[in-house]
């Protein structure tokens, strides 16, 4: 119920700020790496971050939880920021710093419930702490910005979060038992709130997530991934983690890529394997309806790794690694031959009509 009333309630705030955003001014024009081709709002994830911030808020509240208060609030500031990014572009060390504030309180309000992450004061194993408060750190501040970097063709973001926040609810429960502990609900929400923005996104876009959602939605699944993991075993990072593998391999591929060949690795480009394929030919649809096709086989292959033996879940592991290997390999072996076809020149001749000579020079 919880998931619905989060997906209708998204849904009539998109139609609501599809207006408020047209008369701001905030459309998004297509440029040389855009992937779309006509003026488009941009902003629209705000219906998803109010849904988010009224369905979190409501469970802190009753469940008198500080925890979640604390992360709630760490994604609404990220929201917050993000949205001006959207309306005016801000300089990325604002925005780092934002993601670094809103990474740090999620630390803090994580160290009674995932003790791992906690740094002692009194240093007494300092060397573990430190270390893990290090991962959680590159684990938030790398997924926040995966996600939205991630969020560049229609529906691939709300999908994304719809399929993996239903997905984390499901191990969560085959794995303990549980199905309404907080971080749970949280996902119900989350993933709720991006379904009921999906329609104003797929197949045909009237409006962009944008950064306001884009950015806090990685943030959140991120920082639930380690407080599920922390409350019910460290050893559900794996499958959790792996629920995301398609954006994290995706996104850390791409930019060691763009670093190997000497390029800014954090200037704006077109590289990811999924819009290597939109350059390719194929449309919007197809991209994000494969990729989440392959998202439901990993959720299926997730939820039967929870009651696995060690050597299965290995298998389950690489397979899941492999899938995605496999789908990388497809886009490039699609994407090459269609840059070249359009990088070559054409040769026009004397014998040709007059009909092509004009149209190719």
């Amino acid at each position: 119920m919880l998931f619905i009333l989060s997906a209708l309630l998204s849904y009539v705030l998109g139609v609501v700020a599809f207006r408020e955003l047209k008369k701001l001014g905030m459309i998004d024009l297509p440029n040389e790496r855009s992937s779309h081709q006509r003026p488009t709002v941009r902003g629209g994830g705000v219906a998803v971050m109010k849904t988010i911030v009224l369905g979190l808020g409501v469970i802190a509240f009753r469940r008198l939880d500080a925890t979640l208060l604390v992360i709630l609030i760490a994604g609404a500031t990220l929201a917050v920021v993000s949205f001006a990014d959207d309306w005016k572009s801000l300089k990325p060390s604002l925005r780092f710093l934002c993601h670094t504030l809103a990474t740090v309180a999620a630390l803090f309000a994580l160290r009674s419930t995932a003790p791992a992450l906690a740094v002692s004061y009194e240093l007494t194993y300092p060397i573990p702490a430190v270390l893990a408060a290090v991962i959680g750190f590159l684990w938030f501040t790398g997924y926040t910005n995966a996600f939205n970097f991630m969020d560049g063709i229609n529906g691939i973001a709300a999908g994304q979060a719809v399929v993996t926040s239903l997905g984390a609810v499901l191990i969560t429960g085959l794995a303990s038992g549980t199905w309404n502990d907080t971080p749970t609900l949280a996902m119900l929400v989350i993933g709720g709130a991006a379904l009921g923005f999906l329609p104003h996104n797929f197949p045909t876009a009237r409006m962009f997530m944008g950064d306001v959602s884009s950015a806090p939605l990685g943030f959140l699944l991120a920082v639930l991934t380690v407080w599920i993991a922390g409350k019910n075993g460290w050893w559900l990072m794996v499958p959790l983690s792996l629920l995301h593998a398609n954006f994290i391999l995706d996104t850390g591929i791409t930019l060691l890529r763009r670093m190997a060949r000497g390029e800014r690795w954090y200037a704006p480009h077109r590289e990811h394997f999924y819009q290597r394929l939109i350059r390719a030919g194929k449309s919007h649809q197809f991209v994000t309806g494969a990729e989440m096709a392959l998202q439901l086989v990993v959720v299926l292959s997730m939820a039967a790794y929870v009651k696995c033996e060690v050597t299965q879940r290995l298998a389950l592991t690489g397979g899941v690694l492999l899938l995605w290997t496999a789908f990388f390999t497809y886009a490039e072996t699609v994407f090459v031959p269609a840059q070249r076809r359009q990088t070559t020149p054409v040769v026009v001749t004397e014998t040709e009509p007059d009909c092509l000579r004009s149209h190719t020079r």
